[in-house]
């Protein structure tokens, strides 16, 4: 398997570029936001964060690699994420208090990297409760909880770890279908992310939706590496976002 840094390296990157185009976005319609980040981009674009930092948005943690957490160990994981946290607050000069795993790639078997994070942490954002090839935690609350330290989809309202699951649309008999952003940004109508984000307000929640820089960036070279789903969607969903902002609000959280 070739390494992502491959890709990096041989190709112009566009993450300055695409960055850009989500920070001006945000300052258009005043939305305050949650930026999960790679050390190794951090690493190669430290003005980059500052940039978003100025802006008043948080930096949080995804990792250092982008390495798919089912296939690392317990040591390597934990020094993937340390290694993270050093190049992250040596450029913001604080503590980084929240992480979400790549790819959402925390699932049953490899719960203990919950035990991990909650050592360096305050908040996680990498459950996401669906059953999907990808992501597999259904029975997860669809709803910000205080974790319990022994079962991950246990609430226990004395814990001081936080997770905040990914948005969800409940359907009757299908049961939950992912509308968190993302590819799903990309590939439902926008009525129905409306829908899910309307279904979990009613019950009092707020949600959870993020966005790849590289999702708005509908002039990508296509590269046969990847799948149909990194390219599907990438020219509507600038438009998506800009309906969600002017009708609805998102902010960071302001209390965990």
């Amino acid at each position: 398997m070739r390494s992502s840094f491959f890709y990096v390296d041989r190709y112009e990157s566009r993450v300055v570029k695409n960055t850009k185009v989500i920070l001006n976005l945000f300052e258009k319609y005043h939305v305050r936001a949650t930026f999960f980040t790679l050390g190794y981009i951090a690493e190669k674009y430290p003005e980059l964060i500052e940039e978003v930092k100025s802006k008043e948005h948080e930096i949080a943690s995804h990792g250092y690699s982008h390495t798919d957490t089912r296939k690392m160990t317990k040591e390597s994981f934990e020094s993937d994420l340390t290694k993270s946290l050093e190049v992250l607050g040596k450029i913001c000069g604080e503590k980084i208090l929240g992480f979400r795993a790549p790819f959402f790639s925390i699932v049953k078997t490899n719960f203990w990297a919950f035990d991990i994070i909650r050592r360096y942490f305050v908040y996680d954002s990498s459950v996401f409760p669906v059953k999907t090839p990808l992501y597999c935690i259904p029975d997860a609350p669809r709803h910000i909880y205080r974790m319990s330290n022994t079962d991950p989809v246990k609430v226990d309202e004395g814990s001081k770890f936080v997770e905040i699951p990914l948005a969800t649309l409940k359907i009757p008999l299908i049961g939950n279908i992912p509308i968190a952003g993302g590819f799903h940004l990309r590939f439902w109508p926008y009525i129905l992310l409306k829908l899910g984000i309307k279904q979990l307000n009613k019950a009092e929640f707020p949600v959870m939706f993020y966005v790849h820089p590289r999702d708005l960036d509908p002039t990508v070279p296509r590269l046969p590496q990847y799948a149909w789903h990194y390219y599907w969607g990438l020219g509507s969903a600038t438009k998506k976002l800009s309906q969600f902002y002017k009708t609805l609000g998102f902010h960071l959280l302001e209390k965990l």
